[in-house]
């Protein structure tokens, strides 16, 4: 029998807090609700929920410090915030740090179902490809996960064996979707740190407001920098880092010490890996990398070849991501018909390696592909225009879902339409 989801739902009014547990135990999930923030976070070991349901506004403890206590002991629990009109500034800035979603009261029962139902399963299936990264482990050398035959690949890859054992700060370059934060998993797994946290900071993420202390912390917060310790720090993005925390960088690049927010300095062990979009000499020249940070990262410096100038790659690696996305869900294997191979090689595959693994996954669950430019077939009319606009919305809407995995709220802010606007044209296609 399937395991019951488990809701940790906390609302300080009662009716409310009474009301949703009726609604929520009535859709099948098993709920264990509070009044304040501290109960919930005292009976966590106890309950073991799959996902939380709180509000933003609580005594003692709100919302957004429970959110934060979570986001350090349990950070793969989903978290969903419930607001009041007036909060949903504060309700954005949660999302940036990392929570799941967040409803505005009042909330209509069938979205509340939806959004959880939605955020256990996308946890669950975290879970499912977390073990399967962990059998490959056990089977694979760190060195050997980075898929190719071309020669820029057995290249990349004698490279990152050499530099992996070398106590020496990197920066990774190259375009979106070539693979810079797998390169700086096997670094780390190779290195004599890979017992240590390998932790991975997205810095074009962060929101503006809470860098500092979210990246170095305060007396009531561990910085991420400082979860690094003993392991290897992961910067992503450093070109979207403000000039006034680049200079901060430095500090940690050069003396291994941070300044936590009210407190004194302290000095840290770990590696630093940094990563960029795009070629490090031109972001300098543009003055969106410091020069001098960049000059302490390039003691190793590796370049990330995008896919279309490794011959040959494309069609291995979609017969490889066909075969993971079919075992993730579940799936019978595909055949990639002769048409879809010869597209592949032709193809120039913007969105790099995170392309092919996208159109794999539409390959197994059923989606059409169409690599635009791959051929110069003409178009065949086979259908009326008000049919061919609803096939192609209804295959965009998809599309969007499976490329924020399933999040409503991200795939809105993609298609640039208000949420609203969104669940009316799902439920229009049956989507919803």
């Amino acid at each position: 029998m399937t395991r019951k989801m488990t809701v940790m739902l906390i609302e300080d009014d009662q009716d409310l807090r009474e009301a949703t547990c009726e609604t929520l135990t009535t859709a099948g999930f098993s709920v264990h609700a509070f009044g304040h923030a501290q109960a919930a976070l005292d009976t966590l070991n106890t309950i073991a929920p799959d996902v939380i349901l709180c509000d933003m506004r609580l005594p003692g403890m709100s919302g957004l410090d429970f959110l934060d206590v979570m986001h350090q002991q349990a950070p793969d629990i989903p978290f969903v915030l419930i607001t009041g009109h007036g909060d949903v500034g504060s309700a954005l800035r949660a999302m940036r740090a990392g929570a799941h979603d967040f409803l505005e009261k009042p909330c209509q029962p069938e979205l509340v179902i939806d959004i959880l139902r939605r955020a256990v399963t996308m946890r669950r299936l975290s879970q499912e490809n977390a073990k399967l990264r962990d059998r490959l482990a056990s089977t694979i050398a760190p060195e050997d996960r980075l898929l190719g035959k071309s020669s820029v690949m057995e290249d990349l890859r004698r490279r990152v064996a050499a530099l992996g054992g070398l106590q020496v700060d990197l920066m990774i370059a190259g375009e979106t979707g070539t693979g810079k934060e797998l390169v700086a998993r096997v670094l780390h797994a190779i290195s004599a740190r890979r017992k240590g946290p390998f932790v991975a900071v997205n810095c074009g993420a962060l929101n503006p407001a809470d860098i500092d202390r979210e990246l170095f912390g305060d007396a009531s917060v561990m910085g991420r920098v400082a979860r690094a310790a003993g392991g290897t720090l992961y910067l992503d993005e450093l070109e979207a880092m403000p000039e006034a925390l680049q200079v901060r960088l430095l500090r940690v690049v050069d003396a291994r010490e941070i300044s936590p927010l009210g407190m004194p300095p302290q000095k840290l062990d770990l590696r630093i890996l940094g990563s960029v979009k795009g070629d490090p000499t031109q972001l300098v020249a543009q003055g969106k990398l410091r020069s001098d940070l960049f000059h302490r990262f390039n003691a190793g410096a590796l370049r990330l070849p995008p896919l279309r100038q490794r011959a040959g790659d494309a069609e291995m690696l979609l017969e490889h991501f066909v075969a993971e996305a079919a075992e993730r869900h579940d799936l019978p294997v595909p055949d990639i018909s002769t048409v879809l191979r010869r597209q592949a090689g032709w193809y120039a595959w913007p969105g790099n390696v995170r392309e092919v693994r996208t159109v794999a996954e539409r390959l197994v669950i059923g989606l059409d592909i169409a690599l635009e430019g791959a051929t110069e077939e003409r178009v065949v009319v086979t259908e009326g225009l008000d049919a061919a606009m609803e096939g192609f919305e209804s295959r965009l809407l998809q599309a969007a879902l499976l490329q924020v995995g399933g999040r409503k709220n991200d795939a809105a802010s993609l298609l640039g339409i208000p949420r609203k606007r969104l669940y009316l044209r799902l439920r229009h296609h049956g989507l919803g």
